[in-house]
């Protein structure tokens, strides 16, 4: 407890109860459940739903140095700050305090009837003060939750913080080793989505997105999955007219369902998606059109920041009663087209609805109102009816869940509750190519989101991006921030995801050198092409607090640990120029060690400055005189990626090691597998990939290639055909440094002699 006071003084007076959780002898923090009573109120005294009740936590305690906060500063996403001025008038989902030994990290808790979130003083002079809000639909008595954990990191914080959370909200965790939702359509495999690609001066038609699909295959890339997003529906007014699609889409194209065919059957799609929003379009339905079929209600938003409509505004969405057959028909309809998955947009209007009732139409046309309905009840059916269509039209929950990073989406049924199944939801704001401070933002705080986001129930989708430069009215737009740049800074950072990657290009301007960095071709006969991006979700170090990742000038940079594998990216403001290290701290957080056990590996260094790109070995084996950190320089959106690579012995002098395929960001991720065998003069090393690509081999100079051998190897792991790739050698001095050139996944024999 004198712990947790020295840290937030505050809660000594704020009205909670404080209930520490006794620590196990495996924990690596400390836990604590802050509890607030929230009393019932006289629903007859004319009180205003929703309630809101809030209890001041005091400042930080003086220890404290550096903050992180997730604030949604629209009321569809979260926004990572590196700072402690929570605003007053919207939502801080998680904080983070940082100290020279601790992170303490808040988290208030969600639950169908009580919603609880962080804010801020509404008066300058309370400045850095924390409030505990706890907002409520019904006005019975409920007890507001809140988990404090004090660990050594900010990765086992929220860890902490997101398990004790479970426990008090008696919902499992994450399903070990079992796929992300029944059927993941996305993983390992590249999805084109229309959005970017198809905006002026490109036609937003059904016809420009089959041209996109045309040049993918020109330049030996295909797409397993398709998503038609905003721009297909049939509506008017912003608001849906039929389940049928635009006409002005399909242009001269007979159907919806004729663009999937082709996609599927020309250029060897395997999913085709199509977007809408969770009421229909933005805003609702056509009453008019739909209440013959359905029963509709009339709702009313309030004025949380984002949306374009004002506080007050009203629109139409089917009843809650109804919603279930509404989706049900839509999705059979999009079933019948050869659609097998979608995208839910606008998930967080169905939070902010405030007032929904019941209307009914006379026989003149006039709109009649009926009786309330329970806001509770309107959210949970609407989810549901998605969840359910899906589950029945494309027989499994194959839906990307968009714009919903709230707390009744994160910590409910899609996000915490999801009962150990994984759903794919966004994780961060849109991708913008044409605002030029944008890009470094969108890798930060797509960073800091997945810290948490990767604890729940969720695979983070981290948004889709172009790999080439903005493409305006007037044309190509070639600068420091919106030019080919940004195109390989988000690609680079994309692979460290586990979720969706997807690419939104305009038809014909996709850059090949980029994209085969991502992918690779598993068989010889076209199929789609393989991603090769991160297995596990990715870590970062207590660095991450640090202003000076943020801020113009010379900086540091933002760094991120997966799969053996360091990332580094350049997100400063402007023109800032970013001059890092990697250091033993670094190694050690990729291999998942501890810092004192590490000897020596080779690390393979790939940079968009090439004055970084390197092969070396790295001893730190010797405590008194370890090897000096390497210097890594980055331009405004420069990346770097380091893979760590442990070394194997061939007797006394022999050493090799395999950074994987060398031409993909995520080198190592490119192999499978690796095994070296024999003993005396004679060792084989074998090395399997997940695709093409170039498979790069460091030994020392003792060792010599005698014969390679090198076959494709099918989906279910037989050996086919051999291939007679040409090795290249080069002498590094101290080293040898080999190269082949794959063709498909393949399984490589190196025949070796010291």
């Amino acid at each position: 407890m004198d712990l947790l006071l020295e840290y937030l003084p505050g809660l000594a007076t704020s009205g909670a109860h404080i209930d520490p959780v006794p620590p196990k002898s495996s924990d690596n923090f400390y836990a604590y459940t802050l509890l607030f009573s929230l009393q019932s109120e006289d629903e007859s005294s004319g009180l205003i739903t929703p309630i809101v009740s809030s209890f001041g936590l005091g400042r930080p305690g003086e220890s404290i140095t550096n903050t992180l906060r997730l604030t949604r500063d629209k009321c569809y996403w979260l926004f990572a700050h590196q700072d402690g001025a929570l605003p007053s008038h919207t939502d801080t989902q998680i904080l983070a305090l940082r100290s020279s030994k601790h992170v303490v990290a808040l988290l208030p808790l969600t639950t169908n009837a009580c919603m609880g979130t962080l804010r801020g003083p509404l008066f300058e002079p309370e400045r850095d003060l924390i409030f505990a809000r706890f907002e409520r639909s019904h006005s019975a008595t409920e007890t507001g939750q809140l988990v404090v954990t004090i660990a050594k990191d900010i990765n086992s914080a929220i860890k902490a913080a997101v398990a004790r959370a479970r426990l008090l909200l008696n919902v499992p965790g994450p399903l070990v080793n079992t796929p992300t939702i029944n059927a993941y359509i996305f993983e390992n495999k590249l999805t084109y989505c229309t959005w970017n690609s198809l905006q002026p001066p490109t036609p937003t038609t059904g016809a420009s997105a089959l041209k996109a699909l045309e040049h993918f295959h020109s330049i030996g890339v295909r797409p397993a999955t398709f998503l038609v997003d905003d721009g297909w529906q049939d509506v008017k007014s912003f608001r849906l007219q039929s389940f049928d699609c635009k006409k002005l889409f399909l242009d001269k194209i007979e159907s919806l369902g004729a663009i999937v065919k082709t996609a599927k059957e020309k250029y060897g799609v395997e999913h085709v998606g199509v977007w809408h929003t969770i009421q229909g379009y933005w805003q609702g339905v056509e009453p008019s059109n739909f209440a013959s079929q359905y029963s509709l209600i009339k709702v009313t938003k309030d004025g949380y920041p984002g949306p374009a409509e004002g506080e007050g505004f009203e629109y139409y969405i089917p009843h809650p009663d109804s919603v279930q057959s509404f989706f049900n028909d839509y999705y059979a309809t999009l079933h019948a087209a050869g659609i097998t998955f979608a995208k839910c947009d606008n998930m967080a209007s169905i939070d902010h609805v405030i007032s929904a009732v019941e209307v009914t139409y006379s026989k003149s046309g006039e709109e009649i109102l009926g009786s309330s309905i329970d806001i509770v009840t309107l959210r949970k059916a609407y989810v549901q009816a998605v969840t359910t269509a899906a589950l029945e039209a494309f027989g499994a929950p194959n839906v990307i869940w968009c714009m919903g990073m709230t707390p009744r989406v994160l910590l409910g049924e899609i996000g915490l509750c999801g009962k150990g199944v994984k759903r794919v939801v966004r994780n961060s704001d849109d991708y913008y190519p044409n605002e030029p401070d944008s890009h470094r933002y969108h890798v930060f705080t797509n960073t800091i989101n997945a810290l948490l986001l990767n604890e729940l129930d969720v695979q983070p989708d981290l948004d889709m991006f172009q790999t080439h430069p903005f493409i305006s009215s007037d044309g190509e737009i070639h600068n420091n921030s919106t030019g080919i740049s940004q195109g390989s800074f988000h690609a680079s950072f994309r692979v460290f995801g586990t979720g969706p990657v997807t690419i939104t290009d305009v038809p014909c301007k996709s850059n090949p050198e980029i994209l085969s960095k991502m992918v690779g071709d598993v068989a010889t006969a076209p199929s789609p092409s393989a991603v090769v991006q991160a297995s596990t979700a990715f870590t970062v170090l207590n660095d991450v607090f640090d202003p000076r990742i943020m801020w113009a000038g010379v900086g540091r940079g933002l760094k991120v640990y997966v799969d053996k594998t360091v990332g580094i990216w350049n997100v400063q403001s402007g023109e800032g120029k970013l001059v890092d290290f990697i250091t033993a701290s670094d190694i050690a957080q990729a291999l998942g060690v501890p810092a004192n056990s590490l000897s020596t590996v080779v690390l393979y260094i790939q940079s968009s400055n090439p004055a970084n790109e390197r092969v070396v070995l790295y001893d730190m084996s010797n405590t008194l005189h370890p090897a000096a950190p390497i210097r890594i320089e980055l331009d405004p959106l420069g990346w770097a990626t380091i893979g760590v690579i442990e070394i194997k012995s061939l007797g006394e002098q022999g050493k090799i090691a395999s950074p994987g395929l060398v031409d993909k960001y995520l080198a190592l991720q490119g192999i499978v597998e690796t095994r070296l065998d024999g003993k005396g003069g004679n060792w084989t090393y074998t090395v399997v990939s997940k695709c093409s690509g170039i498979i790069g081999l460091w030994t020392t100079p003792a060792v010599s290639v005698k014969k390679v051998e090198v076959n494709f190897v099918s989906e279910n792991g037989d050996l086919g055909s051999s291939q007679n790739p040409g090795l290249e050698t080069t002498d590094l001095g101290k080293a040898k440094w080999f190269t082949l050139k794959l063709k498909g996944r393949s399984k490589v024999i190196f025949h070796l002699t010291e």
